[in-house]
């Protein structure tokens, strides 16, 4: 009973964690649209971290077997894009600034990023497409909200395996995607949430 409540406590978390990660790419975007003085770095930082938050709340909440797959993704995809992150982090920088002999490494290590950067939106999206499924069965604006996560949910996933397959001419079409499926997944994740904690509270 007690790992229950753990992991009903974990799943309640997780939306909040989403939409902070959507947060920051938002900020991203802007500062690189409207050319605003923010360091790159400080907003990984963040998303390091938000992410490494996302892996471990995910495999907590996924000990509800209820939630098995969807957590699972979840937490893959914190997994995942903790790498990709600091990849950008630690090694952007050091093979860029090394000069003409090392610009095909550096090429490498981006697209791996990138190739990363898609697998995670690719695992939010598949857990949009499963809790979607699950909000279905619901009536009314909940149901609507389940059937739009599963819609938003395959597109993502087929947009982002994609840019796995072609690469970067994908990113924009991919990220943008992914990041609507991501701020579905966390509502829907929240409506799924709120009977297991009514009931726990």
């Amino acid at each position: 009973m007690q790992m229950d409540e753990s992991a009903g406590k974990a799943e309640a978390i997780l939306p909040v964690l989403l939409g902070a990660i959507v947060l920051t790419q938002i900020v991203y975007v802007a500062k690189s649209a409207l050319k605003i003085e923010i360091a790159s770095a400080a907003i990984w930082s963040v998303e390091a971290l938000l992410f490494l938050a996302i892996a471990v709340i995910g495999l907590v909440a996924a000990l509800q077997k209820s939630r098995l797959l969807a957590c699972t993704c979840i937490a893959i995809a914190g997994m995942v894009n903790v790498l990709q992150v600091g990849m950008g982090l630690t090694m952007f920088g050091p093979l860029f600034d090394a000069g003409e002999p090392l610009i095909p490494v550096y090429e490498s290590v981006v697209a791996m990023a990138f190739f990363l950067f898609f697998s995670g939106k690719l695992l939010f999206g598949c857990a949009a497409i499963v809790v979607g499924m699950d909000l279905r069965r619901s009536g009314g604006a909940v149901r609507l909200v389940g059937l739009t996560a599963i819609a938003a949910g395959l597109v993502a996933m087929l947009v982002n395996f994609g840019g796995m397959a072609v690469g970067m001419d994908w990113l924009y079409p991919a990220g943008a995607t992914g990041t609507i499926a991501t701020v579905l997944l966390a509502v829907a994740l929240h409506l799924q949430a709120r009977p297991a904690m009514q009931i726990a509270g």
